[in-house]
């Protein structure tokens, strides 16, 4: 074999191998997200609807990194930067769920439902009480312990006769 073609071939094993590796890994996680909690004690068939939606869009979005990681076009840098979008749609979901459970938990809510849109957490708490500011501070200061104290927290309430 001619020492020219030596590099370009080794090159492109190296490549092809972390392909693989990469692949591998992905499907290693690849089990969908899901909130097993949430979905039997919601009391609230619109939040349910929204939270299986918001569900749906995430698990599209995972999938759609894992296959552009599996086609191997794409470069180390490039797959590095999938999986990081990967493993923060599934952390920002499960911060989701968890803020969901810990409202309803503390300050004994019927149905949260939590999403995060654009820089904002929206929490709709679905409850028969009038929310007062010292809710809200609380809900915001929960928002902010589980995301980030960038993200503005805007706080809605529905009631059975919404």
């Amino acid at each position: 074999m001619k020492k020219k073609l030596r590099l370009p071939i080794l090159l492109l094993a190296v490549v092809v191998m972390m392909s693989i590796f990469y692949i591998h890994e992905a499907n290693k996680t690849s089990e969908p997200v899901g909130s097993p909690g949430l979905d039997a004690s919601t009391t609230n068939p619109e939040y349910a609807e929204a939270r299986m939606k918001s569900i749906e869009e995430v698990n599209q979005l995972i999938e759609e990194s894992e296959e552009k990681i599996a086609s191997g076009t794409l470069t180390v840098a490039q797959v590095e930067q999938e999986n990081a979008k990967i493993v923060s749609l599934r952390q920002t979901k499960m911060n989701e769920i968890a803020l969901e459970e810990m409202i309803m938990a503390s300050l004994n809510f019927e149905d949260v439902l939590v999403l995060l849109e654009n820089g904002v957490i929206v929490v709709d708490v679905y409850t028969e009480q009038e929310l007062t500011k010292a809710t809200f501070i609380s809900i915001s200061r929960l928002a902010k312990e589980k995301f980030d104290t960038n993200y503005t927290v805007k706080l809605s309430s529905t009631s059975n006769s919404n």
